[in-house]
């Protein structure tokens, strides 16, 4: 983890953690995934770089774990500091990916599949939810805030 970062990561009071567990147990993720929060926390506070950890990548940012804390540390605001360093230096998982690159193209984040479509279509939606952006004139004007950015850079292979 770079000094940077560690820096940056005592605003997150990370330090203040008593290791009690409320914030594992209450992972509404950590009920379907590998997650375990207090674990992230713990390596964080010893020092160790977390950014290729798979675990960092499964919380939904629901919040909860630091909602509960009684020691008012402010977890997932760290975990997602800590995935936004990940992210710009190289460390993404390919659904991700895949999602801001669907965006960049075509302003959806995830596509309709035909099978999707069909069912949407036998229960009276429509077949294309409204997503960021739901006509050209839309998409065009979010590529250009996305261009405005620079955030398509970030995400290009290589």
């Amino acid at each position: 983890m770079s000094r940077d970062l560690k820096d940056e990561l005592k605003e997150f009071d990370l330090a203040k953690c008593v290791q009690c567990g409320k914030c594992t147990a209450s992972c509404t993720s950590g009920r379907d995934s590998n997650l375990r929060t207090r674990r992230l926390v713990f390596l964080v506070k010893s020092g160790k770089d977390v950014s290729m950890d798979r675990d960092l990548w499964a919380c939904t940012t629901c919040y909860t774990c630091q909602e509960r804390c009684p020691k008012g540390v402010k977890v997932t605001d760290a975990i997602i500091r800590i995935r936004n360093a990940a992210a710009w230096s190289g460390n993404r998982p390919s659904i991700h990916l895949t999602a801001i690159r669907s965006l960049l193209d075509s302003s959806d984040g995830f596509p309709i599949t035909p099978d999707v479509a069909k069912i949407r279509s036998m229960i009276g939606l429509p077949i294309a939810p409204m997503d960021v952006a739901h006509d050209e004139r839309e998409k065009e004007r979010f590529r250009k805030l996305v261009s405005s950015l620079a955030i398509s850079d970030m995400f290009k292979e290589g």
